[in-house]
């Protein structure tokens, strides 16, 4: 523990045998704690209660040493295994506790500056270096202690042992500078989730909670990671080659989804020959190719398939799906058109419980979900509160029933010129025609009454025949 002045319980030590190397004056009544060249005189009362207190946490952590050995001594083994689970949990619980005395007293000991009598860099370094552990884990454990001081609702649950030292690091990075009010605001209700949640499911609500209430960082961490894009491909010394990259998001779930049909297709051959050669027999082992191996055959599969287009893309795929809950593709939609407009965004705040993911796992953002799904080289697939879908690009030309509604709801009358049918008596059309790839989806779709919606159809195709150079439909 660090002594009064800023002093720790060494230099007490130092000053209670005399190791300073200078008398103490016969009109003193204390002792000197050397510090560098100059000492520092403390009362005898206070060098004792120190002195006290360390005894009494070196008893207490001497306690806690013969309680670990004795759980340690127990044979696990032989014990019933009805009571291994919970006996599990309870050391689960037990270490969270120590861990968070630990935080705690790495936190004390950074703060006290002791580490720098022995000529250490930091804290973290002195501890390592008398454990012997990794710097880096200790300094974890350093980080926790401190911002916990400023945590108190998490603090008291890593105490508690209901959370982990997992969980305290997910918090802290939640609490960024720009959202430290509204931290302090739900920290309760964010520890909660820590509490009853699995720890992937609650990671995703306090990464959704962060990026709920700071769309901006959530963008930028996207726009980072589009500019941090990078490929390397290098010729070895055998004449080996060796190609290393790294890929955003999207261009990744692209790139993999691609990789994996063509490795698939792959499998399925030499899974066929090895069923050929040995029949029923045949396992994994008796395949040609290893995994790796054809996902590198799978890569070259992908360049010839280049090649033979003449490098140019294929048209937009559907293989990667974007999910995304109706109220955040509209939000993003409305914020957009308030940037366009010069105003305020934040007046169309986004929802905390949010879905944004690709369907194979993975997150996006919602500007990144809206352009994809704008672009068409993605499909995004919106769904409603109840997670039914509402739009779901091209692989569906009919407007479904819940997105019906919403048109018939979001535009009361036919969009027809001078036309005051009723939305509810009109037909949902395509603004963009499905034959001219128009997507199936609210911002494709408009109420049109009969009479209108045949009328425009008509001149669309009348238009196509006069076109010689329209491309087929897809």
């Amino acid at each position: 523990m660090p002594a009064a002045g800023g002093y720790g319980i060494e230099h007490q030590f130092v000053a209670l045998i005399g190791a300073s190397g200078r008398r103490r004056p016969e009109h003193r009544s204390g002792s000197a704690v050397s510090h560098g060249e100059r000492p520092c005189w403390l009362p005898l009362p206070v060098v004792v209660h120190l002195l006290w207190e360390k005894a009494v946490v070196i008893a207490e952590l001497e306690h806690l040493r013969e309680g670990a050995e004795k759980t340690r001594a127990v044979t696990w083994a032989n014990e019933p295994v009805a009571t291994l689970e919970e006996a599990v949990v309870h050391l689960a619980q037990t270490k969270a506790m120590v861990e968070a005395a630990e935080c705690e007293a790495l936190a004390a000991y950074e703060a006290s500056k002791e580490w720098k009598a022995a000529g250490a860099g930091s804290a973290a370094m002195r501890i390592a270096h008398l454990t012997r552990a990794r710097k880096e884990t200790i300094g974890r454990r350093c980080h926790a202690g401190t911002v916990l001081r400023a945590m108190p609702h998490t603090e008291a649950a890593f105490a508690a042992g209901e959370i982990t030292l997992d969980h305290v690091d997910a918090l802290s990075k939640a609490k960024v500078p720009t959202l430290a009010v509204r931290f302090a605001i739900d920290e309760e209700r964010m520890v909660g989730w820590a509490r009853d949640l699995p720890y992937r499911e609650f990671a995703a609500k306090v990464q959704d909670w962060r990026d709920a209430y700071a769309p901006e960082d959530a963008e930028e961490r996207a726009q980072s990671q589009v500019e941090s894009r990078q490929l390397y491909a290098s010729e070895t010394f055998g004449g080996m080659g060796r190609v290393d990259s790294w890929l955003d998001p999207l261009s990744y779930r692209e790139f993999l989804d691609e990789l994996e049909r063509h490795e698939r297709r792959l499998f399925e051959q030499d899974w066929a020959d090895a069923r050929a050669r040995l029949g029923d027999a045949a396992t994994k082992r008796d395949l040609a190719r290893t995994p790796a191996q054809r996902r590198a055959d799978a890569l070259v599969e992908m360049a010839r398939a280049s090649r033979a287009h003449g490098g140019k893309g294929a048209a937009p795929t559907l293989g990667t799906t974007i999910c995304c809950d109706d109220d955040t593709f509209l939000t993003c939609l409305a914020r957009l058109f308030a940037e366009a407009r010069g105003t305020d965004p934040d007046v169309y705040p986004y929802r905390e419980d949010r879905r944004c993911e690709f369907a194979t796992g993975g997150r996006v953002t919602p500007e990144q979900a809206v352009m994809a799904a704008l672009a068409g080289w993605l499909n995004t697939l919106v769904v409603d509160a109840k997670g039914f879908p509402l739009k779901y690009g091209r692989h569906q030309r009919f407007f479904p029933q819940p997105l019906r509604d919403a048109l018939m709801i979001a535009f009361p009358e036919c969009r027809g010129e001078e036309c005051d049918v009723r939305s509810v008596h009109c037909e949902i059309d395509h603004i963009l025609a499905w034959i001219d790839g128009g997507l199936t989806d609210d911002v494709n779709g408009q109420p049109l009454c009969k009479r209108e919606n045949r009328f425009k159809e008509r001149l669309a195709a009348y238009r196509r025949r006069q076109d010689p150079d329209r491309p087929p439909p897809p």
